[in-house]
Parts: structure tokens; sequence; C-alpha cells
């Protein structure tokens, strides 16, 4: 079904005649138009927030269950266990937070240059250095437990 939306929301837009400086060319003489390329970043980003409010949303309301389980009278534990609460969604709610942010400073950067092979190495860099941070997120999280 999503599949449907997506491939019909495709043709329903109306894309741009192709002008000089309205898109890239790719090396094999490929053209794509830059509505396209907006488009797929619009998507993405409106992906990623969306699925990162999601995870906060759920975070919280399995709290606030938590806590009224607790009052209840059902053991901590217990309530872990029947919510299945782990580390891993706070551990993927940073890892998404530092890649984004080092990919923010990272196209901080290049916007004060011209766009070529150095910017693709300070954007990949800047990515990498977001990994490194949460690698060392995990190190520091795996010590203090």
């Amino acid at each position: 079904m999503k599949k449907i939306i997506f491939l019909s929301s495709l043709n329903i837009q109306q894309m741009p005649g192709h002008t000089e400086g309205s898109g890239f060319t790719l090396a094999d003489g490929m053209y794509i138009p830059d509505v396209f390329i907006r488009t797929i970043i619009v998507i993405l980003l409106f992906y990623v927030a969306t699925s990162f409010l999601l995870t906060l949303i759920r975070m919280l309301l399995n709290h606030r269950l938590k806590s009224k389980m607790i009052l209840m009278g059902i053991t901590s534990d217990e309530a872990e266990k029947m919510l299945k609460i782990g580390a891993e969604n706070k551990n993927h709610a940073v890892k998404w937070f530092l890649l984004l942010f080092s990919a923010g400073i990272g196209f901080a950067v290049i916007s004060s240059f011209p766009f070529g092979w150095l910017s693709v190495a300070v954007v990949a860099f800047s990515l990498s250095l977001g990994y490194a941070g949460y690698y060392i997120y995990l190190k520091k999280r795996k010590d203090t437990l």
C-alpha cells in the first residue's frame, strides 16, 4: 500500500521542463531535475523527523505506564519485562541525533565554498565524527552499567 501511494504521488507531480541549471547531469548523460532531488530530500527529512518523534512519544508513554504499574504494586523488574523497555530505543535516538547534528555541521562548513570533492570529503568526515561520538557514548554508557 505504501508503494502504491508513493508511486502515485510521483506520477501526480508535475516536473518542470528541462532548462539549463535547474538540475544535475550525471556522468552518463542522465539528467535529474532539481525539483525531483528536493522532493526526495523533503520526504527523507519528513520520515526521519516523524520516526524520531514517534520514538520519543513511545518512550514517554512507556515511562508513564511503568510508573503507573509501580504505583499499582508491580515491581520495577516485572514492569520492565512486561513493557520490554530496553536501552536500544535511547541509543537509537542518540545515534540519529549525533549523525544528523554532525551532518548539519558538515553542510554548514561546505556552504562557504563551491561544491566538489572536498565538500563530499568534509561531509564524510563530519559523519565519521558523529559515528565516533556515538561509539564513545556507547563505551561510556557500558562502563556506567
